[in-house]
């Protein structure tokens, strides 16, 4: 019988780190170590802790001083803060993986998106999750329960570490149907779907699919679905005990693998049992060889623990459970000129990746500088699916384009992709800081392109959108006789232009006062608040035309109220002319005393009489409204002088007898007759 384990069988990354600060507490002998909630989804393994003095609490109020360790799946923001509140010790066990879950969705839900958690809604990582978003987000397990009554504007999507990546795709694409605009992340955790994948392809592979690992473990059930999918014959246990041998019967390939809270003790147990029920297929070479295999499998890019058996300045040596010991040179394992013997102690375990089983001595050649490499590249990865916006620093210019150090490594942004506008001289953006995304990702040449102008580009478009929507809203709240108030923005030689909201309104120089203007900059200058009332709206232009001098009333209809012909007034002489003197009425106002009204005599020039400047009382003669221009007169308040008669002293001499009383004496005679 041949026995097959997957590779990804037993503790993941986030359980076995959680197990680790416990036990290390415990080796430290803390006193009163409380878990909140059971640590990992194991019965036995949680039994076991309880026989060592770890206390599982359901609140932190249980907690009486002592060590609360918040598990791999983590807890909402308000339980962290409490702990820290109730002044207990804290173990932050949380799987690296859902401490980043929860990074974006605090992220989003403070930037207004509607919160979407895809799993299980009685799954303590999804409460933990929730609580990063003061527990209003919206929880969905199948495609069916996407909320389509209320519509939200701005949605950011997030999965269960251990979703199954089939349905999570099925609700993606509803929500997308729904929600154009959501953001998606997939929050899947990578070891999750290699242990789904790998035990998809096992199951494929056996006459017998055993799962191994707890009943209320979500992870170790998707597992057993994914099973009985492909393996009729799958069945899940907790453990040996619960396994039935009949079952193997005529099996000739068994394949097992165990959820991520199932520890290798456990995994073992199993298959002691069937091995020992088949003592004559042990005693077959290939058996033995597939057991060996079960718990050690190394080939190149391997990754596995090793524990520290000797260290000098230049090699680590590590026990691998392996038939030969691993040597980590001082190059595989840093960059930095460093002792290793002051950074490394025996019995220290370190991560390593198998980079050659046979050094030429039965030696095994590990690295550790290559597994960070992996994880940065895995995590770029993540990123250009994800569309995650990244930061980084410009560290080289070269032939096209720059290098990016990403903090997870390194990309290449071609010239083109720097920014909207080109630059000629790429030195000069060594050391910038740079905001962008991959857009290109090839594993198997290693190459990360990455682009800070998408992300101007979409920043820009944002940016218009939402300056064409404050356009419009404002525009449409514009009517005409609308005062409006702002500061000039431009001055020009034709008027200025009033920054009123999100728009410029238009004053021509005419409609800035009602006297002559010669220049607009004569009266204003960038930056003065000015009061203008709308004359003209072109909402489809987003044009809006203003008066200032709209918001007073004309001196002429001013003057009109005030004055009429026959009128005194006291005028001031503000200029001189060939022909008369101007005078101002009030303001804005001028008549005209012409040359023949500055006096009865003859005035030879308006100067021998007047000067600008001069105050003097005047009457009005005549106003013509159509033309809109006064006379006025000085010498019509002054009395005209009487004039002299010349009385010329000839002395005429008449030699006839025409006295008057002849003459009265023919009339008389000439009445009597």
């Amino acid at each position: 019988m041949k026995i097959i384990l997957a590779k990804s069988a037993g503790y993941c990354f986030g359980v076995n780190q959680a197990m680790k600060k416990v036990e290390d507490a415990l080796e430290k002998g803390d006193d009163n170590i409380f878990t909140l909630g059971p640590l990992i989804h194991n019965r036995q393994v949680t039994d076991k802790l309880e026989q060592q003095g770890v206390k599982i609490i359901s609140d932190v109020g249980s907690a009486r001083g002592g060590v609360i360790t918040v598990r791999s799946h983590g807890v909402g923001a308000d339980i962290i803060e409490e702990i820290a509140e109730s002044g207990i010790e804290l173990i932050d066990a949380t799987c690296p993986y859902v401490k980043k879950i929860h990074n974006k969705v605090k992220e989003y839900y403070q930037k207004d998106y509607k919160i979407f958690i895809v799993g299980d809604r009685a799954h303590p990582e999804v409460i933990g999750i929730n609580g990063w978003c003061d527990y209003k987000g919206e929880v969905i397990n199948d495609k069916n329960s996407v909320p389509i009554d209320q519509k939200y504007d701005k949605i950011c999507v997030v999965a269960q570490t251990t979703m199954n990546r089939g349905i999570f795709e099925e609700i993606s694409e509803e929500i997308k149907k729904l929600y154009p605009e959501a953001i998606i992340l997939n929050t899947i955790c990578n070891a999750t779907k290699t242990r789904q994948e790998e035990t998809a392809q096992i199951a494929k592979e056996s006459d017998c699919m055993i799962i191994v690992g707890g009943r209320h473990s979500s992870n170790t059930k998707k597992l057993a679905d994914i099973g009985r999918k492909h393996c009729e014959k799958t069945v899940h246990i907790e453990t040996a005990d619960e396994l039935d041998l009949d079952i193997l019967k005529g099996c000739d390939t068994v394949g097992i693998t165990a959820g991520a809270s199932t520890p290798h003790w456990i995994i073992k147990e199993v298959i002691n049992k069937m091995t020992k029920s088949f003592e004559e297929m042990l005693k077959d070479s290939e058996m033995e060889a597939s057991y060996e295999e079960t718990f050690r499998r190394l080939g190149k890019g391997s990754i596995v623990t090793g524990k520290v058996i000797g260290v000098n300045k230049n090699e680590i040596y590590l026990n691998i459970n392996y038939k030969a010991d691993a040597i980590l040179s001082k190059d595989e394992y840093t960059d930095e000129d460093i002792d290793l013997t002051e950074e490394v102690k025996v019995e220290d375990e370190i991560e390593v990746m198998v980079t050659n089983l046979n050094d030429g001595n039965g030696n095994v050649e590990v690295s550790k500088k290559k597994i960070i490499q992996k994880k940065a590249s895995e995590e770029l990865y993540n990123a250009f699916n994800e569309k995650r916006l990244l930061e980084g620093s410009v560290i080289k210019a070269v032939k096209g384009g720059l290098i990016v150090d990403l903090g997870l490594g390194q990309a290449f942004m071609p010239a083109s992709q720097y920014h909207m506008r080109f630059v000629k001289d790429l030195e000069t953006l060594v050391g910038k800081s740079v905001k962008g995304l991959i857009i290109e990702f090839d594993k198997r040449k290693n190459r990360v392109i990455f682009s800070q102008k998408v992300v101007l580009e979409q920043e820009y478009k944002e940016k218009k959108e939402q300056e064409t929507k404050a356009k419009d809203e404002f525009i449409n709240s514009v009517e005409i006789e609308n005062i409006l108030e702002g500061p000039i923005k431009s001055i020009t030689n034709f008027g200025i232009f009033v920054k009123v909201g999100p728009i410029d309104g238009f004053v021509h120089i005419s409609d800035l006062s009602w006297a002559r203007v010669k220049h607009p900059s004569d009266m204003y200058k960038i930056g003065d608040e000015v009061k203008a009332v709308v004359t003209e709206v072109n909402k489809e232009e987003y044009k809006i035309k203003m008066s200032i001098k709209e918001l007073s009333e004309e001196p002429w209809t001013v003057f009109s109220k005030k004055y009429n012909t026959g009128d005194e007034v006291d005028v001031k002489i503000t200029r001189i002319a060939p022909f008369g003197a101007f005078a101002e009425i009030m303001e804005e106002v001028e008549g005209l005393i012409h040359i023949s009204e500055l006096s009865h005599d003859k005035v030879a020039k308006v100067e021998d009489v007047l000067n600008a400047g001069d105050q003097v009382t005047a009457k009005i003669i005549g106003i013509n409204d159509e033309q809109k221009k006064i006379s006025l007169s000085i010498k019509e308040l002054v009395a005209e002088p009487a004039k002299e008669i010349e009385v010329n002293e000839t002395v005429y001499e008449d030699e006839s007898d025409n006295s008057i009383g002849n003459i009265l004496g023919d009339i008389f005679d000439q009445q009597d007759k």
